[in-house]
């Protein structure tokens, strides 16, 4: 069977969410043993799911989260399904899109319904503009007739309806996780898998096609101005998205006016674009033409980093002014925090705005880092752009 790292151009990073004991883990054991008889669990070599050793994942160096991870083939879709271990490893996951998840499977315990953790997972996968998110209320031995369920139901309905997900884009599958996942039978139609069987049947009727970068319009920052000369500036630079090619038309944006040119050259680690001396500088990006434009305002989820992860100990407060390192620059920032916070502490996170001396390209998903006097302190990624 192949090796899910030689999938990863084509399989679909997904994620549970929702608050601790309300059965994540559960689920997703779950789900992996229905799809072993009607799909296919790709493995290095052991394929119970609970036995898997928690991997931490370097987000940036200094920074991880600990998940488990599984990817298992179902209606021709291939899934790397990440279930991480704490609260803030979601927020670390959701923030960083490191690993860059695409849709998500969010998880309510009736006994308790909906918490503030399951709100706040949700309220993140909206911030991070998830395309699907699938909900699961578990039932966990409270009887279907039961009318806790029909309120679990509707709390989970309201919140998702006020969160731009409705009943056909985010349907909720009742079921008991546990019941399924002690099941000894391996019949499909048994009353313990069937809603797991719908969920899967749901996944891969509502889950998106992965995304292929290199078909998606160009993003290259300048990293580096190589050398200038008339009418012509090499550059260096990592494509992060799309393709060059010689000849090719592009814009250059940010900091400034968009400037229109074309590729003249490329070689192993340059790329020359015509163009006058002094127009270029690091922190502008090339792109095809008209896809990508700069912002100076913009919203974002950002983290605080801890003391462990970073080194220091900085707070960001009201009409701070931290710099945000994109595209290979640092650009100085104006904070405002939300009107219920006057201090974001290390290890904290919050949806907050900010205005850029200059500036940049991005868009909602743009992923960048926050420093202060000179230090990496947080992480954040772009939820909407004025």
């Amino acid at each position: 069977m192949t090796d899910p790292k030689e999938q990863t151009h084509r399989g679909l990073p997904i994620c549970t969410l929702g608050a601790p004991g309300h059965g994540k883990t559960t689920l997703t054991a779950a789900i992996a043993k229905v799809v072993a008889r009607i799909g296919a669990i790709h493995t290095n070599g052991d394929s119970d799911f609970e036995a898997q050793i928690p991997i931490s994942h370097p987000i940036r160096e200094g920074v991880g989260i600990t998940y488990r991870a599984i990817a298992y083939e179902t209606g021709g879709k291939l899934y790397i399904h990440i279930d991480c271990e704490t609260h803030i490893d979601v927020v670390k996951m959701l923030v960083s899109g490191s690993p860059a998840i695409h849709s998500a499977i969010w998880i309510v315990n009736a006994v308790e319904g909906v918490t503030p953790d399951s709100e706040a997972h949700l309220r993140l996968a909206n911030h991070t503009h998830l395309p699907t998110v699938l909900s699961f209320l578990n039932t966990d031995g409270i009887p279907d007739d039961d009318e806790l369920i029909d309120i679990c139901q509707q709390e989970m309905r309201e919140l998702l309806n006020g969160c731009g997900w409705d009943e056909d884009t985010a349907p909720i599958i009742v079921g008991d996780a546990r019941k399924a996942l002690d099941y000894r039978g391996d019949s499909i139609t048994s009353a313990q898998w069937q809603p797991i069987v719908d969920l899967i049947f749901a996944m891969n009727r509502a889950m998106p096609a992965p995304v292929d970068t290199a078909r998606l319009p160009l993003i290259m920052p300048i990293h580096e101005i190589a050398a200038e000369m008339k009418e012509r500036v090499s550059v260096r630079g990592d494509i992060v998205q799309g393709q060059l090619a010689v000849g090719q038309a592009i814009d250059i944006v940010g900091k400034g006016d968009r400037i229109k040119t074309r590729v003249l050259s490329i070689t192993e680690d340059e790329v020359c674009v015509e163009s006058e001396p002094d127009w270029l500088s690091i922190g502008q990006v090339l792109c095809t033409p008209k896809t990508v434009k700069s912002h100076s305002e913009f919203t974002a989820l950002i983290y605080l980093l801890t003391h462990e992860e970073s080194g220091t100990h900085i707070p960001l407060v009201e009409n701070d002014r931290p710099d945000i390192h994109l595209w290979g620059i640092d650009m100085p920032a104006h904070l405002k925090l939300p009107p219920s916070l006057s201090l974001l502490t290390p290890g904290a996170y919050a949806h907050v705005s900010l205005t850029l001396d200059l500036p940049l390209v991005m868009e909602v998903g743009t992923r960048f880092e926050v420093k202060k006097m000179g230090s990496r302190i947080g992480i954040g990624v772009v939820t909407g752009v004025v």
